[in-house]
């Protein structure tokens, strides 16, 4: 596929305005201080300065969307067994710590909502089959969001099941899109050209796949380059320096300082000697 070139559409704008660069994303909350994916771990990684959260969506045994990363409960809770097993009722006695409950999709979008931050969501499954089921419950809950519900630009969708990508936008072509990357067989030119054929607004790479090429090729032909997930220094501080769009991270104040440390030395860069 040839790669054609189209300007890049504005990013929405968080609780900031202009929205900052890079986007910091709490991965599944503030992982690094709370219990990932939970209400309290979204809350504080709003506390902590993020733009957005990232969370992971899968269904229960009876169709209901829930918020948890692992296809089990055994790492994550206090419990064992497989999250498509287990119906909502007994998702919800389980403990996910600090006497934390495993959030809702519903409840996800309340609290994104009364923050006025962003979302990533990432559509969560075992097989490329799971992935559909829930790309089309997300969809369907999603589309029940007012036509003029700021929220409905906040959202991102995201999977490394790309058929899941590709299926929730078109059953909602206002719901802006991520193709997720993690495997070394992924080329530069594989990631976006699959990108743009899925009418994806970004692609998500982990940083070992990740360079200063494929992020100035991406942003040529209109994506946006969001990365999971940097937490060490080192790490944020190069991917700010490749221009990158969007930073996850399990330590979202990490990225919120290195963004600023780089606008203070790029202001102070600016200011004209006495």
């Amino acid at each position: 596929m040839a790669l054609t070139t189209n300007q890049r559409a504005p990013i929405p704008p968080a609780h900031h305005d202009p929205a900052p660069t890079p986007i910091c994303y709490g991965h599944r909350g503030a992982r690094g201080h709370a219990p990932e994916n939970t209400l309290l771990a979204f809350d504080l990684a709003f506390d902590l300065g993020a733009d957005g959260i990232e969370c992971d969506a899968q269904l229960s045994a009876d169709g209901r969307l829930v918020i948890i990363h692992d296809g089990t409960v055994n790492r994550t809770t206090n419990a064992r067994g497989a999250v498509r097993d287990l119906r909502f009722d007994a998702l919800r006695q389980l403990d996910a710590g600090r006497g934390q409950r495993i959030p809702t999709l519903d409840e996800t979008l309340a609290l994104v909502g009364a923050r006025g931050g962003l979302l990533n969501l990432e559509l969560k499954a075992e097989s490329d089959a799971e992935a559909l089921a829930v790309a089309a419950a997300v969809a369907a809950r999603l589309a029940a969001l007012p036509a003029d519900d700021p929220l409905r630009e906040r959202i991102i969708a995201s999977s490394f099941s790309l058929p899941a990508v590709e299926d929730i936008k078109q059953r909602l072509p206002w719901l802006r899109i991520g193709a997720l990357y993690g495997g070394r067989a992924w080329t530069r030119q594989a990631m976006i050209e699959r990108a743009l054929a899925l009418g994806a607004e970004a692609i998500h790479p982990h940083p070992r796949i990740l360079t200063p090429e494929t992020v100035s090729e991406a942003h040529a032909v209109g994506l946006r380059v969001n990365v999971w997930t940097a937490n060490r220094w080192a790490t944020i501080h190069q991917l700010i320096t490749w221009e990158v769009d969007g930073v996850f991270s399990d330590f979202p104040e990490r990225v919120i300082i290195a963004r600023r440390l780089r606008e203070s030395a790029e202001e102070w860069a600016a200011t004209p000697g006495e």
